[in-house]
């Protein structure tokens, strides 16, 4: 793969967003801060109830549209010159790529979440109600991006994506992790959204991401060849939904959210793991066995039990 290919698909791939695949229009402001602060409150209370998920610390979320956001990210590297290069290649990556159809997404390095107002209020035609509907399953998808960065500190900054680019071996344990992150954070939003009585937004299949087509040509051979490399990286981004969420649902279904804990405390994940669930579960159980093993050999050795107490590890569900 030649290496400017390679860069590009790293840094789509770790994007950790949530996308809307119509087209897109600018509307006028439907949504304020006090309402949307009012919406991100009812969106943590309901991914609590809904999938145990409580945030140890509040994030910031903002509301912009494009420039505003593209404002925003220039006024925050300015500060971080050590991380701007790469950070504003995945920021122009992602606007390039997703940016008429990208609803929000969460900032790793500024632990932030962006509220695409341009998106989200083109999709709701004008109206309130729907934009509010959509509002909520984007503001439950992103919090638990925020969770998991808080809490397992397992969301990568651009500039963690240096070593992938420098060893491609990696490439599979990022799109693993990025597809666990993605499915859990879409789960969760689904969990929430039921708790709220609101619709979440659909689920992508594995046969949906196959059609998407996210970028046209323009007719001219280096134009449609682009565009075909742009879907193709496209679609590889959002085969995450798709695979991470019937990982997802089976971790969920195995030991609700205490065992994602289990799952992130044995990244890395494999791709083979994520396409099927038991196989994680067995290296899971033989990981804690041989921990196990060892604390009671040291305790032998050192003529004590110097065994580990028994973590709470969920049993296994439906």
């Amino acid at each position: 793969m030649p290496s400017a290919t390679k860069a590009v698909l790293v840094l789509a791939l770790a994007v950790v967003g949530l996308w809307w695949t119509q087209d897109a229009r600018r509307s006028p402001a439907l949504v304020d801060e006090q309402a949307l602060a009012a919406w991100v409150d009812r969106a943590r209370a309901a991914l609590a109830q809904g999938a145990g998920i409580v945030l140890p610390q509040d994030v910031p979320v903002v509301l912009l549209d494009a420039e505003g956001a593209r404002a925003r990210r220039r006024a925050f590297l300015a500060d971080r010159p050590d991380a701007h290069g790469l950070a504003a290649t995945v920021d122009f990556v992602t606007q390039h790529m997703f940016g008429e159809s990208l609803l929000g997404r969460y900032l790793p390095d500024e632990q932030a979440i962006y509220i695409m107002q341009d998106t989200l209020l083109a999709q709701s035609g004008g109206d309130v109600r729907r934009a509010e509907a959509l509002l909520f399953p984007v503001l439950a998808h992103e919090l638990v991006h925020a969770y998991d960065a808080q809490t397992y500190g397992c969301v990568p900054e651009p500039s963690a994506l240096v070593d992938v680019l420098q060893d491609p071996s990696r490439l599979g344990q990022l799109q693993a992790l990025m597809s666990l992150l993605e499915g859990r954070a879409t789960h969760a939003s689904t969990l929430a959204c039921r708790v709220a009585g609101i619709a979440p937004l659909p689920e992508p299949t594995v046969e949906d991401v196959r059609e998407a087509e996210l970028l046209a040509g323009d007719g001219s051979l280096g134009g449609d060849m682009l565009a075909s490399l742009g879907n193709s990286v496209g679609r590889i981004k959002l085969m995450q939904y798709a695979y991470g969420v019937r990982f997802a649902q089976r971790a969920f279904a195995y030991g609700g959210e205490p065992f994602f804990a289990q799952v992130f405390a044995h990244l890395p994940l494999e791709l083979a793991e994520l396409e099927d669930f038991d196989r994680f579960v067995v290296r899971w159980a033989e990981d804690l066995e041989a921990q196990q093993d060892a604390a009671e050999a040291a305790g032998a050795v050192h003529g004590e039990d110097a065994r580990t107490p028994d973590a709470e590890v969920p049993t296994r569900g439906p």
